[in-house]
C-alpha cells in the first residue's frame, strides 16, 4: 500500500514543488528589483498576502495528502486525476500571482488587479477542490470534524470570489487576502496542529 501510494504521490509532488520553486523564484525577482536592480517596482499588500496564502495552501495541501494513504484501501484512475487536478489548481495560481515579465511590471496592485478576473474564479475552484479532497479523507464525519471554523473559511470563498471579481479597490483586494491568510494559518496551525488520522 505504502508503494502504491507513494507512486502515486510522486507527480503531485512534483507539480506542488514546481508552483513552490514558481513562487520563491517570484520572490526573488521582487527582492532583486527592489534593491536597485531594474526599474523601481511598487509592492502590493494584497499581491503579497495571496502568495504568503497560496505558499502556506501548497505546503499543507502536500502534508495533508498523507492521510490518503490509511484511507483510500486502492486508488482509482478518478482518485489519481483528481488528486493531479488539485495540484494543478494550485500551480496555476501561482502562475497567475506572478508576472512572467518582470521588466514590464512596475506596480504589483496593477498587475494583481489585471489578474483578478482569472484569480479569484480559479481560487474559488480550488477551494471546491480542498472540498472534495477532504471528503475523500474520511466523508462526512471528517467533514464534520474540521469543525466551524473551516467550514466558514469554505464558505468564505464564494463571497470572496464575487467581490474579488468585481472590485477595483485595492484595499478590499488586501482586506480579503489578510483575512483568508489569517483564518487559514488558525486552520492550519490550531485546528490541525499535527499530521493525525
Amino acid at each position: 500500500m505504502t508503494d502504491q501510494f507513494q507512486h502515486v504521490m510522486v507527480l503531485t509532488s512534483i507539480i506542488i514543488g514546481l508552483g513552490i520553486t514558481y513562487i520563491l523564484l517570484g520572490v526573488g525577482a521582487m527582492i532583486e528589483r527592489i534593491t536597485g536592480h531594474g526599474a523601481a517596482l511598487r509592492l502590493s499588500w494584497a499581491h503579497a498576502t495571496w502568495l504568503l496564502t497560496l505558499f502556506i495552501w501548497m505546503v499543507s495541501f502536500w502534508w495533508w495528502e498523507f492521510r490518503l494513504l490509511a484511507l483510500l484501501r486502492s486508488w482509482t484512475l478518478a482518485h489519481y486525476f483528481f488528486i493531479i487536478t488539485y495540484a494543478v489548481l494550485l500551480f496555476l495560481l501561482a502562475v497567475l500571482l506572478l508576472p512572467r515579465d518582470w521588466a514590464t511590471t512596475h506596480s504589483l496592485d496593477d498587475y494583481f488587479l489585471s489578474k483578478r478576473h482569472w484569480f479569484y474564479p480559479l481560487y474559488l475552484i480550488a477551494t471546491f477542490a480542498d472540498i472534495v479532497d477532504a471528503w475523500l479523507k474520511g466523508g462526512w464525519p471528517y467533514l464534520q470534524a474540521n469543525g466551524v471554523l473551516v467550514f466558514a473559511y469554505w464558505s468564505a470563498a464564494i463571497p470572496v470570489c464575487v467581490v474579488g471579481f468585481r472590485s477595483k479597490n485595492i484595499r478590499i483586494h488586501t482586506f480579503m487576502a489578510i483575512v483568508i491568510c489569517v483564518w487559514q494559518l488558525v486552520a492550519e496551525f490550531e485546528v490541525f496542529p499535527k499530521l493525525g488520522f
